[in-house]
C-alpha cells in the first residue's frame, strides 16, 4: 500500500485507467504520474474483486451464488457495505456501514459515461468509457474539492470501474461474444 498515493494530493480532475497484462488483466488508476489505486481479480473466474488504495484495501464478493448484492469487506473480513444494482432499471445503489449513499447510473440510455451521484454532494465522478483502447479503457474526472469532504474516494472510483467491467462483461456474454 505505501506504493499508492493519496487521493488528498490529487491536483487534477482527470485520472487514466490503464490495464496491464492480457489473461489475467489488472487496473491502475493514475494521473500519469503517480499511481492511486488499483484493482485486481482473485479467482480463475473473477470471482472477486480486489481494490488497493494508500488507506486501504477492500474486498469485492457477491454475497450468495444467485444473489444479486455484492459485499464490500476489508482485509478483517469486516462487511463496510453494500453495492445492489436495481431490478429493472440502470441504477446500482451503493451503501456504506458509515451512512454514506450514492448512485452508480448512466445518466443516458445511449452514453459510455457512468457516473457516481449522490445527494447532498451531487455529481462525484463520471467513468467515460474509450472506444478501441485496449490499454487505457476509461478516463475518471472527478470533483476533487468535493472528494475532500467525503471518505474513501479510491473505493468510490475503482468502484465505479468494477461496476462498468461488470457491466462489459454482462453485455458481452448476452450478445453472445467470448470474454
Amino acid at each position: 500500500m505505501n506504493d499508492y498515493r493519496s487521493f488528498d494530493q490529487l491536483r487534477s480532475n482527470e485520472l487514466l485507467v490503464i490495464r496491464h497484462g492480457f489473461w489475467r488483466p489488472w487496473f491502475e488508476l493514475t494521473d500519469g504520474q503517480f499511481c492511486y489505486g488499483k484493482l485486481s481479480y482473485d479467482g480463475l473466474w473473477k470471482v472477486g474483486a480486489i481494490l488497493e488504495s494508500a488507506q486501504k484495501t477492500w474486498i469485492i464478493k457477491s454475497k450468495g451464488i444467485l444473489s444479486r448484492v455484492l459485499l464490500i469487506n476489508d482485509t478483517d473480513g469486516m462487511q463496510i457495505g453494500t453495492i445492489t444494482p436495481e431490478i429493472w432499471s440502470r441504477k446500482t445503489m451503493l451503501s456504506l456501514n458509515d451512512g454514506f449513499e450514492a448512485v452508480y447510473l448512466n445518466k443516458k440510455v445511449f452514453t459510455r459515461t457512468f457516473s457516481l451521484i449522490n445527494t447532498q454532494y451531487g455529481d462525484l465522478l463520471n467513468i467515460k468509457q474509450e472506444s478501441w483502447k485496449l490499454k487505457t479503457p476509461f478516463k475518471v474526472f472527478l470533483e476533487p474539492d468535493v472528494l475532500k469532504n467525503i471518505p474513501n474516494p479510491s473505493l468510490l472510483a475503482l468502484l465505479g470501474i468494477n461496476l462498468v467491467l461488470q457491466n462489459q462483461k454482462k453485455a458481452a456474454a448476452s450478445a453472445g461474444v467470448g470474454g
